[in-house]
C-alpha cells in the first residue's frame, strides 16, 4: 500500500468513527428532534473538517502532518488515561451511559494511536518527500 493510499484509508476510518461517536451521543442525548438536528449537524461539520485534514495530507502538507504527529500523540495518551477514569467510574456505577463514554473513549484513543502509526509509516513519510 503507497503512502497516499494509507493517507486515505485512515482518513476514511476517522469518517466511521464520527459516525460511531455520533450514535453513542445520539444515544445518551435521547431520541428528540433537536437531539437528532444538533447531532446530524455536528456529524456533517465533523465529516467536513477531516475531509479537510485529509485533502490537506494528501497534498503532502508537511505541516498538517507535523501538527497531527504532535495532537495524536498527546490525544492517545490522554485517551488511553480517560478510558481508565471511564472504566473505573463504570465499576462503582454500573450504568450503561458511562459504559458507552468509556467505550467511546476507548476507540478514540485506539483511532489516534492508528493515526500516529500511520503517520510515522516510513511509505507516508516518503510519501511527504
Amino acid at each position: 500500500m503507497t503512502g497516499k493510499a494509507k493517507i486515505e484509508s485512515l482518513t476514511n476510518s476517522w469518517y466511521g468513527y464520527a459516525a460511531f461517536s455520533a450514535v453513542v451521543a445520539l444515544l445518551n442525548r435521547g431520541l428528540g428532534f433537536f437531539s437528532i438536528l444538533w447531532t446530524g449537524m455536528g456529524l456533517l461539520f465533523t465529516w467536513f473538517v477531516m475531509y479537510l485534514i485529509g485533502s490537506a495530507l494528501t497534498r503532502r502538507s508537511s505541516l498538517t502532518r507535523a501538527i497531527l504527529i504532535c495532537a495524536t500523540a498527546i490525544f492517545s495518551i490522554t485517551g488511553a488515561i480517560a478510558t481508565g477514569k471511564m472504566a473505573l467510574a463504570f465499576i462503582s456505577s454500573f450504568e450503561l451511559s458511562v459504559l458507552a463514554t468509556a467505550a467511546l473513549a476507548a476507540v478514540g484513543a485506539w483511532m489516534n494511536a492508528k493515526s500516529l502509526k500511520t503517520l510515522l509509516d516510513p511509505q507516508v513519510k516518503a510519501y511527504f518527500g
